[in-house]
C-alpha cells in the first residue's frame, strides 16, 4: 500500500507533467507573430502548427492504456516525458515551418501518453474516495498553466525570443523524469491482446479527419466543400469502426464501458459542457485585443484570475459534493457556471480591468466545480480492469470536446462578423457567449438522468 508522503509525491509528478501539457497547448498563441517572421511564413500559415499537435493527441490518446499496460506505467510515462523534452527542444530548433509541425506532431504523441497515464498513475495509487481531492490539486496546477501560458508566451517572446517558449519545457521535464525514476513504484507489465491495428487506424482517421474539419470551417482560406467531405469521412469511419468493435474482443477503444450509466453521462455531458466552456481562453483573449485594444500580454493577464477561481474552489468542492450529492451539484453548478459564461457579454469598452478580472476569477472557480466533479463521477461503476481503457476514452473525449469549442467559437465570430465593420464585432463576441452558454446549458438534461445516490461510493469519508 502507498503511504501518505509516496502519494503527495506521486500527484506532484503527475502535477508536473499535466503543467507541461496545459502550458504548451496555450503558449503558443501569444508569440505567432514573431514565430511567423522567423519563419518566414504568413501568422495563416502556422494555423497548421497548432492543428498538428491537436490531431496528433487526438489520434494517439486512445492507445495510452494499451501501452500502460502492456509495458508498465512507469516506463511509459517516463518515454513519454523524455520524448516530450526531447521534441519541445526540436520545436525550438525549428529553422523551417514543416520542422516545426513535424515536433509538434511527435509532442503531440508524447502528450497522449502523458496526460491519460498520468491520471490513470492517479487512479492507482488513491482509493475512490480520495481521487476527487488528489484530481482536485492536479487540476489546480493544469488550470495555472493554462493561465500562465499567454502570459509567459508574450513576455518570453517580448524580451527574449520564441524559441524559449517551447525550451522552457525542458528543466520541468527532467525533474519530473527524476522524480519518477526515483518515487514512482514500478508496475509489471501485463499480458495484454494484441493492439488492434484496424480499429486503431479507423478510429484515429476519424478523430484526424473530424478535428481537421471542424477546424478548416473557420479558415477563410480553406473550401468549404472539404471541409464538409473531411466530416463526411469522419462520420463514416466512426460508423464503421462502431460496427467493427462490436466484433473484436479488445478493441482499441471500448465501446463496451457505455454499459455503465454514470460513465455514459459523464461522458456526454464533457462533450457539451466542454464544447461551451472550452472555448473561452480562445474567444477572451481575441475579444480583448481586436475589439477592446488591449495587449496580447495584458488579455494574457486578465486571464490569471480564472487560476485563482481554481484554488478557491479547491477547497469547497469535497463539502459541496458531499452535502448535495452529485445530481444536485452538477444541476446547480452547471446553470451558474453558464450564466457566468454568459457574463462576459457584460464587458464593453467601459469596463474596469477589475470588472474583467472579477468576471474571470467567478467564472474560475466554477468552471473547476464543474471539471472535477463530471470526472470523477465517470469512473464511479468503472470496474479496476476497465480503468485503462476508460482513461484512454475520457481524455480523448476531454480533447476533442475541447477541440470543437475553439471551432465553435470561431465559427460563431465569423459568422456573426461577416460583412461587419470592426467597431461592431464587440457585439458579435458579445452574442458568442451568450450561444456557448446555452449550448454547455443543454448538459442539464443529461444530468437530470442521474440518481440522487449515483457516485455515492467516491464520497465515502477519509
Amino acid at each position: 500500500m502507498i503511504n501518505f508522503t509516496h502519494k503527495t509525491l506521486i500527484a506532484f509528478i503527475v502535477s508536473l507533467a499535466m503543467f507541461m501539457e496545459a502550458i504548451d497547448s496555450t503558449i503558443i498563441n501569444t508569440a505567432i507573430p514573431a514565430m511567423a517572421l522567423s519563419l518566414h511564413v504568413a501568422p495563416l500559415d502556422l494555423k497548421i502548427a497548432l492543428i498538428s499537435y491537436l490531431l496528433s493527441l487526438a489520434i494517439f490518446i486512445p492507445i495510452s492504456g494499451w501501452c500502460a499496460d502492456k509495458w508498465g506505467i512507469k516506463r511509459v510515462f517516463i518515454t513519454a516525458l523524455l520524448l516530450f523534452v526531447l521534441s519541445s527542444a526540436v520545436c525550438g530548433l525549428a529553422s523551417s515551418l514543416l520542422g516545426l509541425v513535424l515536433a509538434r506532431i511527435a509532442q503531440g504523441f508524447a502528450g497522449a501518453l502523458m496526460v491519460p497515464v498520468g491520471r490513470l498513475i492517479i487512479l492507482r495509487s488513491y482509493a475512490r474516495h480520495e481521487f476527487i481531492l488528489a484530481m482536485n490539486k492536479i487540476v489546480m496546477v493544469m488550470a495555472l498553466g493554462l493561465m500562465l501560458g499567454p502570459v509567459l508566451g508574450g513576455v518570453i517572446t517580448h524580451y527574449w525570443s520564441w524559441q524559449w517558449i517551447f525550451w522552457v519545457n525542458i528543466p520541468v521535464g527532467l525533474l519530473a523524469m527524476a522524480l519518477t525514476w526515483r518515487f514512482l513504484p514500478s508496475e509489471a507489465p501485463t499480458t495484454v491482446p494484441p493492439l488492434d491495428l484496424v480499429g486503431f487506424l479507423s478510429f484515429g482517421s476519424a478523430l484526424a479527419c473530424l478535428t481537421f474539419g471542424l477546424s478548416a470551417l473557420s479558415e477563410t482560406f480553406i473550401a468549404l466543400w472539404l471541409a464538409l467531405t473531411l466530416m463526411f469521412m469522419a462520420g463514416m469511419l466512426l460508423f464503421y469502426y462502431v460496427k467493427h468493435s462490436q466484433h473484436v474482443t479488445h478493441p482499441v477503444v471500448n465501446t463496451r464501458l457505455f454499459k455503465h450509466r454514470t460513465f455514459m453521462i459523464s461522458i456526454g455531458s464533457n462533450l457539451l459542457v466542454r464544447i461551451g466552456f472550452g472555448g473561452i481562453p480562445f474567444l477572451l483573449p481575441l475579444m480583448l485585443q481586436l475589439s477592446l485594444g488591449y495587449s496580447a500580454e495584458a488579455s494574457g493577464l486578465l486571464l490569471m484570475p480564472m487560476a485563482g477561481g481554481v484554488i478557491v474552489a479547491k477547497w469547497i468542492s469535497w463539502r459541496l459534493l458531499r452535502n448535495l450529492g452529485y445530481k444536485k451539484y452538477l444541476l446547480l453548478n452547471t446553470l451558474l457556471a453558464c450564466v457566468g459564461l454568459g457574463s462576459f457579454s457584460w464587458i464593453n469598452t467601459h469596463s474596469s480591468v477589475w470588472f474583467i478580472g472579477t468576471l474571470t476569477f467567478i467564472f474560475g472557480t466554477l468552471l473547476s466545480l464543474q471539471y472535477s466533479s463530471m470526472n470523477s463521477l465517470a469512473y464511479t461503476e468503472i470496474l479496476p480492469e476497465e480503468m485503462s481503457a476508460a482513461s484512454s476514452l475520457m481524455s480523448t473525449v476531454q480533447q476533442l470536446a475541447m477541440s470543437f469549442g475553439v471551432a465553435v467559437c470561431a465559427l460563431l465570430v465569423h459568422f456573426l462578423t461577416k460583412g461587419s465593420s470592426v467597431s461592431i464585432r464587440l457585439a458579435a463576441f458579445q452574442d458568442t457567449c451568450w450561444a456557448l452558454s446555452l449550448i454547455s446549458l443543454c448538459a442539464s438534461v443529461i444530468f437530470l438522468k442521474l440518481k440522487p445516490n449515483d457516485g455515492i461510493q467516491m464520497l465515502k469519508p477519509l
